[in-house]
């Protein structure tokens, strides 16, 4: 039998502990889904709405701080917008989630689109993968957060409103735009802007919510994985070293 030495059991660990820390690089993290009726846009708080032109795979855009539009976004209040706290009812930044709903008509099962950098010639900071735009009252951009480059998201119902992948910041990130908010007085304004690759032409949608559940600490998560990892391995060398019973 195949014995699992300590330096094998060593690279294990690290490697599951990489696995679940390697996320934590990105400011805006997936925590669940949602499966919501649809709702259509207009019924949703829907921060972006985004659909490629003609036959790009690629869609990017997002929304100024005035909130005029950019890119490939959609226009008019029931589709991309300018947000506050104050209109989510939220007071901390923990409480605050994204909603993204996908709507391609391809032929995966279930459809997908990856989150990319924005080959945009203007503004394309503010449409990097998913990223949440932070600007001062009087039009300051004072701090950003966005998802993973490369992120594969699954289309989680048909339809726009509600259902779709929820995204939350970590805990880090919660700091310190809960520093920023505290420096501000509350006067911050977000916006939105995504880039999405592998589109198949349908439309995808953001919404902001508030939510009800704390964020989880991407250490938690690598602690309980430590955790599965050393339990399993002793398990293995009580297998690999049976004990004898002396009669």
């Amino acid at each position: 039998m195949k014995i699992l030495t300590r330096a094998a059991a060593a690279a294990i660990v690290l490697a599951a502990a990489g696995t679940l820390s390697s996320p934590a690089s990105a400011s805006l993290v997936p925590l669940n889904t949602t499966d919501l009726t649809g709702q259509g846009v207009g019924a949703s708080f829907t921060t972006l709405f985004l659909q490629g032109q003609g036959s790009s795979t690629t869609e990017s855009g997002g929304v100024m701080f005035n909130g005029t539009v950019f890119g490939d976004a959609g226009m008019g209040q029931s589709q991309s917008r300018t947000f506050t706290f104050a209109d989510l009812g939220i007071t901390n930044a923990s409480q605050l989630g994204l909603i993204v709903n996908l709507a391609e008509p391809g032929s995966e099962n279930p459809p997908s689109v990856t989150t990319a950098m924005s080959p945009l010639a203007a503004n394309a900071n503010l449409a990097n993968t998913i990223t949440l735009n932070v600007f001062s009252s009087t039009g300051t951009l004072l701090e950003q957060h966005t998802a993973a480059n490369g992120l594969n998201l699954l289309q989680v119902a048909s339809g726009l409103g509600g259902s779709g992948i929820v995204l939350g910041l970590n805990s880090a990130e919660q700091t310190q735009l809960n520093n920023t908010i505290a420096a501000h007085a509350g006067n911050e304004v977000f916006t939105l802007g995504a880039t999405f690759a592998n589109a198949q032409g349908g439309p995808e949608t953001i919404s902001a919510v508030r939510l009800t559940g704390a964020v989880p600490e991407p250490s938690t998560w690598a602690m309980m994985v430590l955790g599965f990892v050393g339990v399993g391995f002793i398990a293995y060398r009580r297998r690999s070293n049976p004990k004898f019973r002396w009669t």
